[in-house]
């Protein structure tokens, strides 16, 4: 229940910034991703022929994989500063002597000058991500809610479009009790579609 009450918290949220707006842009989301999860524990983890050991902390090993979505910036008084709403489908996955794969989709909610009207070249953004499970292999007892800080970095060229980096952090664990945090890290394309003024 709390997770529908979220998710539709931040379609209100974002509906009522959109209905003061003046200018709204439009596009498509992909990239590559790539899990990092880690455990608060001294343990060996075994990675194919590598042992690795890490007081204080188990990391597994991360697999690829993929997102794929759209975002909003909208216009909310400011040049230089627009409201990012993205939602889209995410894989993540992590391997301790079998794969662990989990889908999410998405939900990132922040700010950032990828559209700015103010000239920049090197582009930024923060927020959180609410995400919502949609599928998990391997794990039944999954929290199927997560809630991700982020940071992105990216660089904006040809008509506004832009490549970027960016890095969430899970505050929830992946498994009830279990202390498995995720450290999540993307490289994306941001497309321009469409944009839509107000007079």
């Amino acid at each position: 229940m709390h997770t529908k009450i979220i998710f539709f918290s931040i379609l209100t949220l974002v509906f009522i910034v959109n209905s003061q707006a003046q200018n709204h842009f439009f596009g498509i989301k992909a990239g590559y991703t790539k899990s990092m999860p880690s455990k608060p524990d001294n343990q060996v983890n075994f990675d194919g022929d590598q042992i690795t050991i890490e007081e204080g902390v188990k990391r597994f090993k991360g697999l690829d994989g993929f997102q794929i979505g759209i975002y909003a910036f909208i216009d909310v008084g400011s040049d230089f500063l627009h409201l990012d709403f993205t939602p889209h489908y995410s894989r993540y996955g992590f391997q301790d002597k079998k794969d662990f794969i989990y889908d999410y989709v998405d939900f990132d909610l922040g700010v950032s000058n990828y559209n700015s009207a103010v000239p920049s070249k090197l582009v930024y953004g923060f927020g959180f991500t609410p995400s919502l499970i949609l599928k998990s292999e391997q794990i039944e007892n999954i929290n199927d809610f997560d809630l991700k800080a982020y940071l992105s970095l990216g660089y904006r060229f040809y008509k506004d479009f832009v490549i970027s980096t960016q890095l969430k952090y899970g505050v929830l664990e992946i498994v009830p009790e279990s202390k498995i945090t995720n450290l999540q890290f993307s490289l994306n394309l941001n497309i321009p579609i469409i944009k839509i003024e107000k007079t």
